[in-house]
């Protein structure tokens, strides 16, 4: 799953303004975009991380089980089955805490909470997320607590209560140095997402800029490209059209690499935002057509339909 907090002004990774309670299919779309980067999901790729590694040599069979459901609920998410994939996750959930198997749990609790912002809940994703940053009981690992308080500054900034998302994006920033968790950078940029929302244009842009050294440092190309957009947003809101269109090229260079249709089609949208403000309408329309074709391609209906509404602003018809 993915996340990446990135431009525009919406909370969800897509640059988006959004309502507060949108409709549950556009939620869907929404959390998955913003998911990912948030966890890795699978067993093997580090959802159990520990499970089998230097912490636990031996791999009892109910640990084996947890990680076969994990595996499973993993690909329903990936393939949208949404409610498969909490199912599982409950499961892989139910078995580690059965065997107390202290990262099992906080996975499986950061999955269940993956999947259900992708559904809507965020009061049941929230909920997940508490256990994992309250005081007392089980002891998970910073590492661990850090994505959890990553997750909760998300849903807090989705609804736009900005200054508990800052608190709890400072929490995941400090928990994330105290355990090493190589993420720094994401939640820098998260917290460069909050103060653009608070509209706080310099604060932001220093964040992004700070969250640009320390992705490329992680060698984390899809948060760098976060980094380039949510600077290049920034630079747009101010009328620096030069500097704005370099970030976005450089931000769609690295989303083409990695494949990233949502992130493609936002940039080309922005490059054409560009275009608009520097009065250069045949481009501008050029990187909506070519946005909306990206959107197309992946059956995403929410761009196809900015892209739209775009293209019609300059005054041309679908």
């Amino acid at each position: 799953m993915s996340t990446a907090i990135s431009v525009g002004s919406s909370a969800d990774g897509t640059g988006r303004a959004a309502p507060q309670r949108a409709a549950p299919g556009r939620r869907r779309v929404v959390a998955a975009r913003v998911l990912r980067g948030v966890l890795v999901l699978g067993a093997a790729a580090g959802v159990l991380a520990g499970c089998g590694g230097s912490e636990q040599v031996y791999r009892s069979v109910p640990l084996e089980r947890a990680i076969s459901i994990n595996r499973k609920a993993t690909a329903a998410y990936e393939q949208g089955r949404y409610e498969t994939a909490l199912e599982g996750y409950r499961e892989a959930l139910r078995i580690s805490q059965s065997i107390e198997h202290v990262d099992g749990i906080a996975a499986n609790l950061l999955n269940l909470a993956a999947v259900s912002r992708s559904l809507g809940n965020e009061e049941q994703a929230a909920g997940a997320l508490e256990v994992l940053l309250a005081d007392g009981g089980l002891v998970f690992s910073p590492a661990r607590r850090a994505d959890a308080a990553y997750l909760r500054a998300v849903i807090f900034a989705d609804a736009r209560a900005l200054a508990d998302a800052s608190r709890l994006a400072a929490q995941a920033l400090t928990l994330c140095r105290e355990g090493a968790c190589g993420k720094a950078g994401r939640i820098v940029n998260l917290q460069a997402r909050i103060a653009d929302l608070s509209g706080d244009g310099p604060a932001a842009l220093a964040a992004a800029q700070a969250a640009l050294a320390l992705n490329r440092e992680e060698h984390a190309d899809e948060e760098t490209a976060n980094s380039l957009r949510i600077a290049a947003d920034v630079r747009r809101a101010r009328g620096e059209w030069n500097q704005a269109a370099e970030g976005f090229a450089a931000a769609l260079a690295l989303d083409k690499s990695l494949g990233l249709p949502a992130k493609i089609s936002l940039d080309l949208l922005r490059l054409g935002d560009v275009a608009v403000g520097q009065a250069r309408r045949e481009d501008a329309l050029a990187s909506y057509r070519r946005a909306r074709e990206v959107s197309r391609g992946v059956a995403d209906a929410a761009g196809t339909a900015e892209a739209d509404v775009r293209i019609r602003s300059l005054g041309e018809s679908r």
